[in-house]
């Protein structure tokens, strides 16, 4: 038998691949970045609306300065509870939540103070709204209950457009 060296076979990928394949991949992200994009547009992702319950329609219509003065007014007022309050409150009850046997009474004292807070915070953003839609002329008053319109119909993406 001869001794022939075995042959040389080339495990390297051909450099067009590696082009195909960078292309795909590009080609494949844009298309996961624009769908993405387009339900972010029809469907965006839930804002969180703390302490606007009911009010989140008035506020969400109110043009973009009176709104920033509203939201300014409830955080600026002295009587609103700070937020290291209210973090405080929460840690408070994980805290008594934690006890053996559980305490009704403590639980309730805590409850009771966050209803109070909360409370404190509608009366300052009732009057700051009360005071901003005073202010409106009827002309723009008649345009901010369309946006607040638009923003019912629209349900959680009421996102409106024309608050100039």
């Amino acid at each position: 038998m001869t001794n022939l060296p075995p042959p040389v076979v080339d495990l390297r990928c051909p450099r067009w691949v590696k082009v195909v394949l960078a292309v795909s991949l590009a080609l494949n992200l844009a298309v996961v970045g624009l769908v993405a994009g387009m339900m972010m547009r029809i469907a965006p992702l839930r804002e969180v609306r703390s302490n606007l319950g009911y009010a989140a329609p008035y506020v969400i219509a109110l043009p973009g300065q009176e709104r920033r003065s509203l939201l300014r007014a409830i955080r600026n007022d002295p009587s609103s509870p700070r937020r290291a309050d209210r973090k405080a409150a929460f840690k408070d009850m994980v805290n008594v939540l934690r006890l053996e046997p559980f305490d009704r009474t403590q639980v309730s004292r805590i409850l009771n103070r966050q209803g109070a807070d909360v409370s404190q915070i509608q009366t300052v953003a009732q009057s700051a709204w009360l005071d901003a839609v005073e202010g409106m002329s009827i002309k723009n008053r008649l345009a901010y209950i369309d946006r607040i319109e638009v923003v019912l119909s629209r349900g959680s993406r009421g996102r409106v457009k024309d608050r100039k």
